[in-house]
Protein backbone atom coordinates (compact mmCIF):
# COMPACT_ATOMS: atom_id res chain seq x y z
CA UNK A 1 0.00 0.00 0.00
CA UNK A 2 1.80 3.49 -0.86
CA UNK A 3 1.04 5.91 1.23
CA UNK A 4 0.92 9.70 0.30
CA UNK A 5 0.24 12.67 3.16
CA UNK A 6 -0.05 16.34 1.94
CA UNK A 7 -0.70 19.03 3.99
CA UNK A 8 -1.77 22.72 3.17
CA UNK A 9 -2.31 25.36 4.92
CA UNK A 10 -0.25 24.22 8.26
CA UNK A 11 2.54 22.60 8.65
CA UNK A 12 2.88 19.01 9.06
CA UNK A 13 4.91 18.06 12.11
CA UNK A 14 6.68 14.71 12.91
CA UNK A 15 4.66 13.89 15.66
CA UNK A 16 1.35 14.37 12.77
CA UNK A 17 2.97 13.01 10.46
CA UNK A 18 3.70 9.77 12.57
CA UNK A 19 -0.02 9.33 13.95
CA UNK A 20 -1.02 9.88 10.48
CA UNK A 21 1.63 6.86 9.39
CA UNK A 22 0.45 4.59 12.60
CA UNK A 23 -3.42 5.15 11.90
CA UNK A 24 -3.40 4.34 8.65
CA UNK A 25 -1.23 1.22 8.93
CA UNK A 26 -3.87 0.35 11.85
CA UNK A 27 -7.19 1.00 10.32
CA UNK A 28 -5.88 -0.60 6.65
CA UNK A 29 -4.51 -3.41 8.04
CA UNK A 30 -7.04 -5.96 7.34
CA UNK A 31 -7.16 -4.26 3.51
CA UNK A 32 -3.70 -3.33 3.11
CA UNK A 33 -2.70 -5.44 0.75
CA UNK A 34 -5.56 -5.09 -1.52
CA UNK A 35 -5.27 -1.36 -1.05
CA UNK A 36 -2.81 0.35 -4.24
CA UNK A 37 -2.64 3.88 -2.64
CA UNK A 38 -4.18 5.61 -0.10
CA UNK A 39 -3.69 9.44 -0.03
CA UNK A 40 -4.12 11.76 3.12
CA UNK A 41 -4.58 15.60 2.84
CA UNK A 42 -4.59 17.82 5.74
CA UNK A 43 -6.16 21.46 5.06
CA UNK A 44 -7.53 24.08 7.21
CA UNK A 45 -10.98 25.73 6.69
CA UNK A 46 -10.74 28.64 8.52
CA UNK A 47 -14.09 27.69 10.48
CA UNK A 48 -13.50 27.95 13.88
CA UNK A 49 -16.01 25.17 14.85
CA UNK A 50 -14.64 22.61 12.30
CA UNK A 51 -11.14 24.08 12.00
CA UNK A 52 -9.15 20.74 10.20
CA UNK A 53 -10.48 18.56 7.54
CA UNK A 54 -8.76 15.67 6.12
CA UNK A 55 -9.52 13.99 3.27
CA UNK A 56 -8.93 10.21 2.82
CA UNK A 57 -8.78 8.93 -1.04
CA UNK A 58 -8.16 5.36 -1.50
CA UNK A 59 -7.64 3.56 -4.55
CA UNK A 60 -8.58 -0.20 -5.22
CA UNK A 61 -7.70 -1.79 -8.39
CA UNK A 62 -11.02 -1.72 -10.36
CA UNK A 63 -12.54 0.36 -8.18
CA UNK A 64 -13.80 3.80 -8.42
CA UNK A 65 -11.61 6.07 -5.75
CA UNK A 66 -13.23 6.13 -2.48
CA UNK A 67 -12.97 9.26 -1.20
CA UNK A 68 -13.58 10.47 2.63
CA UNK A 69 -13.66 13.34 4.24
CA UNK A 70 -14.28 14.60 7.72
CA UNK A 71 -13.97 18.26 9.47
CA UNK A 72 -12.87 18.71 13.35
CA UNK A 73 -11.42 21.22 15.27
CA UNK A 74 -8.96 18.41 16.43
CA UNK A 75 -6.81 17.49 13.65
CA UNK A 76 -5.84 14.28 15.03
CA UNK A 77 -9.39 13.25 15.93
CA UNK A 78 -10.40 14.26 12.02
CA UNK A 79 -7.46 12.01 10.83
CA UNK A 80 -8.94 9.25 12.85
CA UNK A 81 -12.27 9.42 12.04
CA UNK A 82 -11.93 10.01 8.50
CA UNK A 83 -9.32 7.15 7.52
CA UNK A 84 -11.72 4.71 10.20
CA UNK A 85 -14.58 5.94 7.69
CA UNK A 86 -12.17 5.32 4.64
CA UNK A 87 -11.57 1.41 5.45
CA UNK A 88 -14.73 0.50 6.67
CA UNK A 89 -16.15 1.76 3.05
CA UNK A 90 -13.15 -0.20 1.33
CA UNK A 91 -13.90 -3.14 3.15
CA UNK A 92 -17.65 -3.13 2.15
CA UNK A 93 -16.87 -2.64 -1.67
CA UNK A 94 -14.63 -5.78 -1.13
CA UNK A 95 -16.61 -7.64 0.04
CA UNK A 96 -19.21 -6.60 -2.57
CA UNK A 97 -16.98 -7.52 -5.09
CA UNK A 98 -16.19 -10.86 -3.65
CA UNK A 99 -20.02 -11.70 -2.96
CA UNK A 100 -20.47 -10.93 -6.78
CA UNK A 101 -17.76 -13.16 -7.86
CA UNK A 102 -18.92 -16.04 -5.81
CA UNK A 103 -22.60 -15.77 -6.54
CA UNK A 104 -21.32 -15.90 -10.75
CA UNK A 105 -18.98 -19.12 -10.07
CA UNK A 106 -21.95 -21.06 -8.41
Amino acid sequence: MQTVIRSSDFELTEALNSFIKEQASRTMKVCSNKVERLVVRLKDTNDPQQEKECVVEVQLPNHATIVVSKKNANAYASIREALERASRTALRKLKKRRDRQYSHQM
